[in-house]
């Protein structure tokens, strides 16, 4: 009997440990288990925990804490791509910076323009860029906490020489809790070259119009006072004012001309094009401007030279730029060659030679400039405009084509545009 009750009671504790291991050990195990592979951010093996309320509640609750998480952890995925693929589409330098000046995030064209490829963020922006004047910039910005911008030429990295509009911003100004502040670098060097190329090209149209409207007023003004001029003196004047009343008409055409084929709407009426006959028809349009200053004339063209897909009218003003470059500044007596070749695999090169003065080594890269002149006086004295070759260029750039130039002092010169063959030839 006394065993039978040892027994029973034996197994009433056992069944009372079960029940407690069950109900309240077990469940704070599958709780630890839980919370270390959420801090370790694996999938938890369960989150339903059944035992008793407590510790199904804490379950509940890791389950939704969970949830919770992904959902941050995905917003922050999808604004981390967001920002990324902004400050990687960006085609201007940007890069944010801390309270104390420290990079914290650099796009790829900053780090293009300052030669930052292998550098990451953290290092004081100074000693990133190595340029004084941008982070006083910046440093400024953020003290007043008002944007500030400048124009700074930069003087290291593969930047050297550029121009940067650099503009700070101070995150404060729109969320108040930041600090610091987004730098921006923007490339401003071919808008400062074509402001220059502006005032330059509007000083020089107005520089060639004042000489012969000051003729122009100076002979009026003289006919003015004594219209009983000696027929003789009138001649001369009326010749005068003719012959720069020519060199107006030509500065305007070719002043227009130009600005046509800088138009981004221009465009070439295509069509093919056998050269060794076109050649051959303008040097016979030539032949009395050529004998009149008793020039020979030489062409050297193929019959058998590829087709040019060209606009006709565009490659006839070419031509004639050139042989009216030639036949100003040769000699009489001298040679003019027409020639064109086949250059290469899918260009022709058209050229014009002359044995004329010649061009200086110093002055030749800069010939297809507007109204560059390598000899200012010969030049207004034969007329010219100063933009014949710009054209050229210009003509020459809208086939997909180059001009170039050769010549030696003395020599003469050779002129030549490289031209594109037509598809099908």
């Amino acid at each position: 009997m006394v065993w039978f009750a040892f027994c029973l009671l034996v197994a009433v504790f056992l069944v009372a440990a079960l029940v407690v291991w069950r109900r309240w050990i077990a469940p704070w195990k599958d709780v630890e288990e839980l919370s270390k592979a959420i801090v370790d951010q694996s999938p938890p093996r369960k989150f339903l925990i059944s035992a008793n309320p407590e510790s199904r509640s804490i379950g509940l609750a890791l389950e939704k804490l969970v949830d919770r998480q992904r959902e941050l952890e995905e917003r922050f995925r999808e604004g981390e791509f967001s920002v990324q693929a902004v400050f990687g589409a960006m085609l201007d330098g940007l890069v944010v910076v801390d309270d104390r000046r420290r990079v914290r995030m650099m796009n790829r064209e900053f780090r293009r323009m300052f030669g930052l490829e292998e550098a990451d963020p953290g290092g004081p922006l100074l000693e990133t860029i190595r340029h004084a004047s941008i982070d006083r910039l910046v440093m400024e910005a953020i003290r007043v906490r008002e944007p500030r911008r400048e124009s700074i030429q930069m003087s290291r990295g593969p930047s050297d020489g550029r121009e940067m509009e650099v503009s700070a911003v101070p995150l404060g100004e729109n969320l108040p809790e930041a600090e610091g502040a987004v730098v921006l670098f923007h490339d401003v060097t071919q808008l400062r070259q074509m402001e220059e190329i502006r005032r330059d090209f509007v000083a020089n149209v107005s520089h060639e119009l004042r000489t012969p409207l000051s003729i122009f007023r100076g002979y009026l003004e003289t006919l003015l006072d004594d219209p009983q001029q000696p027929p003789g003196e009138l001649l001369r004047i009326l010749e005068v004012m003719e012959r720069h009343s020519d060199r107006l008409h030509a500065l305007v055409e070719d002043v227009l001309s130009l600005a046509r084929l800088e138009s981004p709407a221009a465009e070439l009426d295509l069509s093919e094009i056998s050269l060794a006959e076109f050649l051959r028809e303008i040097l016979r349009d030539w032949e009395k401007r050529l004998e009149a200053k008793q020039l020979k004339s030489q062409l050297d063209a193929p019959r058998d030279l590829p087709k040019l897909e060209a606009d006709e009218n565009r490659l006839q003003e070419i031509i004639y730029n050139l042989l009216d470059n030639a036949v100003k500044y040769s000699q009489p007596g001298s040679l003019v060659s027409l020639r064109a070749a086949v250059n290469g695999d899918r260009m022709v090169r058209i050229s014009v030679s002359d044995e004329g003065i010649g061009i200086r080594e110093e002055d030749l890269p800069r010939i297809f400039e507007r109204f560059y002149r390598a000899d200012k006086a010969r030049s207004r004295e034969l007329g010219g405009t100063g933009l014949g070759l710009s054209i050229v260029k210009h003509i020459a750039q809208l086939h997909g084509g180059t001009a170039e130039a050769q010549s030696e002092p003395g020599k003469g010169t050779t002129i030549s545009v490289l031209l594109p063959v037509s598809r099908e030839s």
